[in-house]
């Protein structure tokens, strides 16, 4: 159902989706609106942001599309949002909205932001922050991962007028891939200048080794099984989990690749080695820049280097791309990014409420929380800690296990002779 709103700002108006049959109705306009905007990246598009609210919307929440158009009814801005409702001892306090994307455990998006057309930011963004102020269904904002440089959040807080609060939440590393190959090599430091070339040769010398670029339908499926399979086996060589044991990820995911590999804003590189594939890493294309998003590798060639290999292979891929203009390793903190890439774009949280009850139980809620874990961390002895966070670990793995088995008696109870069934499913699951 979608539910007008008229702006008395701007001679614009808005319209607030709370239903998923919106992404459809906006149809291209979504997409088009992206690439007439400051704000044009991959994880704003339209499908990525449909199929995160099928695969990853979190229980009891709703869709909250925010749209503005001008008086030709041309599609000015959007506002990727859902609303959802805190609770503390079952009691509901706190309705906020937040951006697509966010607000679950698994990070899926970065560089989020409200879209507006180029030119338009501020009315656009007067727009939203007018029809919001009309309402009283929500009661917080929670903004997460806007870049630093976004206009539309300056404009948009300062329109609103309700106490805010932001800060730095994160940091992307990135390599600028306009440059040369050697330029940048040159860059680096000694260490990392050999080890831009000395592992990918090493291995090609000892191995039989084919680097490739995926090209078709066909072999794209076999890559992301491929990738699906090598990042759980390398995690579970080390006890984690991985992030494919949830089937929700592996459909979110390969539903995400399908669609972006005909539009041209997919990359997955394949290593074959003596004639399989041993490493594989994934990326999506936008307005120049690949982010990097997972990547797996077989951990019984760990001596060989094989994960910092196949990234030194991608990167200068990437050089050799003319549609790649920046490599994003993403955020996160991890310190190998910072050995590759100098240069780092931030990115914000931004925090504004209106004062209420609801926003006090709140606040409340958080201080609660976070006095509990300071007097556990502070009272509970470090071996008991560690001892709780390993049979976590173990009722986990067990779990998968568990499974693993009653897949591989069902397979082969029902159908004996189908071994390839059995390695589909494997992978298709990964050990959920």
């Amino acid at each position: 159902m979608a539910q007008e709103q008229r702006s008395s700002a701007q001679p614009m108006k808005t319209e607030v989706f709370n239903e998923i049959e919106a992404f459809e109705q906006l149809g291209q306009e979504w997409d088009s609106l992206l690439d007439e905007s400051d704000q044009q990246n991959f994880f704003l598009r339209a499908e990525w942001n449909r199929l995160w609210w099928i695969h990853h919307a979190p229980p009891g929440t709703r869709l909250y599309l925010i749209t503005c158009r001008n008086q030709n009814g041309e599609l000015m801005g959007i506002a990727p949002l859902y609303w959802r409702q805190h609770c503390f001892l079952g009691i509901p306090h706190s309705r906020e909205l937040l951006f697509l994307g966010m607000g679950i455990a698994l990070k899926t998006s970065e560089f989020t932001d409200l879209i507006a057309r180029r030119g338009d930011e501020q009315a656009v963004a007067t727009a939203f922050a007018s029809c919001l102020h009309q309402r009283k269904d929500w009661d917080r904002i929670w903004l997460w991962q806007v870049p630093r440089e976004s206009s539309m959040l300056r404009h948009f807080t300062n329109t609103l007028g309700e106490p805010t609060k932001i800060e730095t939440c994160d940091r992307a590393p990135y390599i600028d891939t306009s440059a040369t190959w050697p330029a940048y090599k040159a860059s680096l430091g000694r260490s990392m200048r050999r080890n831009t070339e000395y592992y990918s040769r090493r291995l090609f010398k000892h191995y039989n080794c084919e680097f490739n670029d995926v090209s078709n339908a066909q072999e794209l499926e076999s890559a992301m099984h491929a990738l699906i399979r090598l990042h759980q086996a390398r995690w579970q060589s080390q006890g984690e989990q991985g992030v494919f044991n949830n089937s929700s990820v592996v459909d979110f995911l390969s539903a995400s690749v399908r669609h972006s590999f005909p539009h041209g804003r997919l990359r997955l590189w394949t290593l074959k080695i003596n004639g399989t594939i041993e490493a594989a890493l994934l990326g999506f294309l936008d307005n120049g820049v690949l982010h990097y998003f997972q990547k797996g590798f077989n951990p019984a060639y760990a001596s060989e280097d094989l994960g910092t290999a196949m990234l030194a292979l991608c990167i200068r891929a990437s050089f050799d791309d003319p549609a790649i203009k920046a490599f994003d390793f993403m955020g996160g903190g991890a310190t190998y990014k910072e050995m590759w890439a100098h240069s780092s774009r931030e990115t914000l949280a931004c925090q504004t409420h209106k004062l209420n009850a609801r926003t006090v139980a709140f606040q409340l809620h958080k201080c609660i929380k976070s006095c509990t874990a300071c007097i556990y961390r502070t009272i509970a002895p470090t071996k008991l800690r560690l001892v709780r966070a390993q049979w976590l670990r173990r009722k986990k793995l067990r779990k998968n296990d568990l499974q693993l088995s009653a897949l591989v008696i069902f397979t082969w109870a029902f159908e004996p002779t189908q071994q390839a069934t059995f390695e589909f499913l494997q992978t298709a699951i990964t050990y959920a």
